[in-house]
């Protein structure tokens, strides 16, 4: 069955109505391709032009796909074409873009298609490939998760058929507990549980691994530790928005997890956008993305347990949820559990406990206590609506969530409390930019773009609006992502952290006032946020991600942009 097109009804001037049909009457004769639908059923693909929303490059200006191009995502597109501004002139010569569309691109093949498995836009000169998704060859990466007291999972993925063991301990030269892993098909990942460990202590480990058990490599030695003692200090380390599109230069991401695994953190947090299923042509060509953003979260996340926190670019919006077996919100979510390992509630995480039909748990939201501190991860997308009368309204964390939010957050005795999320939910209007300047909207802060309280007749049966209840919970941090800058702010004493890219090569600032932050306290990316936590205060560090030649060292890769200190609630002022 055809999908089915709204119809819209659009006016434009002469000259542009001119434009559009000496365009459709090029494209009369032509034969259509005909490319799969959700469901997998073929549908005839509209020539671009013709129709609104359908054309490639509508596609990607739409970041919120939306189904409209509003001034913000146009000037977001225009802000990406002017990063190919190398010598600063203010202008894109062919030179600038013709040296862009070279980087990292092998020889382009036949078809729409780039060799990397990006769209090739026609008609717009936007910077190719679209999606960085080429790796360096390796032969395994590893990815840490679920760390409790007594145990840790690692996802190991092998890119050859081989043999796997892991030894384990306390001492890098003395592994004395070995797991045999066995036989790894390649491409196939595998949760290893390694426990029967102590509470509160490191550990180290390495693979060894073969074509057979008689003649095995070894890794270089990794490490781990198990859940901290309340007045134990650690780190922690936060990205947000890694990409992998035309924006990212992989040498400044690989740089930035590197600076991340130097301070060596119990765990590393990444706010989501990392996989763009949505941004594809069909969501299944954005397998390649997950597979090479394991390649860069097993740089550090080997030996730092990852907790992945979804993007509104990860594809698993509810509303895309269409209750068929095979749709971009249940293969997203399928391909996130398969590749990235979050926990699951049991005795020591709390989380999400429904069960969808077709993907199981869905390890969206969760949360656990960790020395001295509580963390609670959310999902601001699968239980949010497209808008209609809702307007703002229709951006939720759910019924269920946010009962369990608040059940969380009410059960806690914890001296910090830290809050991860994408963006807030809620916001001045599709795009939800912001931090503070939002706070006080919609689910997020109970009242309208007017300024009227609406939380009684929007959320009937809801104790308060989410601002409210951090407030009254004492919590000390939200990191959020999505706005691709670094911004500290503060509101009725919550900070509301914005977390930099880890990739993005200029990290520019121009976009800082038009989604309503104070441009005095805003830092352009790239890096990372680090976090250190002690029985006293916790210590927030902008570390900034420097790359170049030989003329650096690797701590000179490194330097602190800014800083900032949060009292343990535990010390009276």
């Amino acid at each position: 069955m055809m999908a089915k097109r709204e119809s819209t009804k659009e006016t434009y001037s002469p000259r542009e109505r001119g434009r559009r049909n000496q365009q459709s009457n090029n494209l009369q004769g032509r034969q259509r391709p005909e490319r799969p639908n959700d469901t997998g059923q073929l549908q005839r693909e509209q020539p671009e032009g013709r129709g609104r929303g359908n054309s490639r490059t509508f596609r990607i200006i739409d970041a919120n796909s939306d189904g409209t191009i509003s001034a913000q995502e146009l000037s977001n597109a225009l802000e990406s074409l002017m990063d190919l501004d190398s010598n600063k002139d203010g202008k894109i010569s062919k030179d600038e873009l013709r040296g862009e569309q070279g980087r990292g691109q092998r020889p382009r093949t036949e078809g729409r298609r780039s060799s990397s498995g990006g769209q090739i836009v026609r008609g717009i000169k936007m910077p190719t490939p679209l999606f960085r998704t080429e790796v360096p060859e390796h032969i395994y990466d590893i990815i840490l998760g679920k760390p409790t007291k007594t145990a840790v999972t690692a996802s190991v993925l092998a890119y050859q058929d081989l043999h796997f063991r892991i030894g384990v301990g306390t001492e890098p030269n003395a592994l004395g507990k070995t797991l045999n892993v066995g036989l790894l098909e390649a491409g196939i990942p595998k949760e290893v549980l390694i426990d029967g460990l102590k509470a509160g202590t490191q550990y180290f480990y390495k693979l060894q691994y073969g074509k057979s058990l008689t003649n095995l490599n070894e890794s270089e030695v990794y490490q781990f530790h198990t859940s901290r003692d309340a007045g134990d200090s650690f780190v922690f380390t936060v990205q947000a928005d890694s990409h992998l599109d035309f924006g990212t230069d992989p040498a400044v991401y690989e740089q930035t997890l590197k600076n991340a695994l130097a301070s060596k953190p119990d765990f590393h947090f990444a706010l989501g956008d990392a996989f763009f299923s949505d941004k594809r042509v069909r969501y299944q060509d954005a397998l390649d993305q997950y597979i090479a953003q394991r390649y860069y979260f097993g740089l550090l996340c080997h030996s730092a347990p990852l907790f992945f926190a979804l993007g509104n670019h990860d594809g698993e919006s509810g509303y895309r949820d269409n209750g068929r077996p095979e749709n971009i919100a249940v293969w997203s979510a399928k391909t996130r559990n398969k590749y990235i390992p979050n926990p699951t509630p049991n005795a020591f995480y709390g989380g999400n406990t429904s069960v969808h039909p077709e993907i199981g748990l869905l390890k969206n939201y969760y949360a656990w206590d960790w020395g001295d501190a509580q963390f609670i991860v959310l999902d601001p997308f699968w239980y949010s609506g497209r808008g209609g009368r809702d307007g703002m309204w229709a951006k939720s964390l759910g019924k269920k969530q946010y009962d369990w939010l608040k059940e969380t957050l009410e059960n806690s005795e914890a001296s910090y409390r830290f809050i991860f999320l994408h963006y807030l939910v809620g916001g001045l209007d599709n795009q939800t930019r912001g931090g503070v300047n939002i706070a006080n909207l919609y689910e997020w802060g109970g009242k309208n773009s007017s300024d009227e309280d609406e939380w009684a007749t929007k959320r009937p049966g809801w104790e308060k609006p989410i601002h409210q209840l951090l407030v009254q919970h004492n919590v000390s941090i939200v990191f959020h992502g999505h706005d691709h800058l670094y911004a500290k702010e503060e509101l009725d004493g919550v900070i509301y952290q914005e977390v930099p890219q880890p990739g993005h090569r200029s990290g520019n600032t121009r976009s800082a006032g038009s989604y309503g932050y104070d441009q005095r306290n805003v830092i352009g990316s790239s890096g990372h946020v680090r976090v250190a936590v002690t029985n006293s205060e916790v210590k927030v560090e902008y570390v900034k991600t420097r790359v170049g030649g030989t003329e650096f060292t690797a701590s000179q890769r490194r330097y602190v942009a800014d800083s900032y200190s949060v009292k343990s609630l535990n010390i009276k002022p």
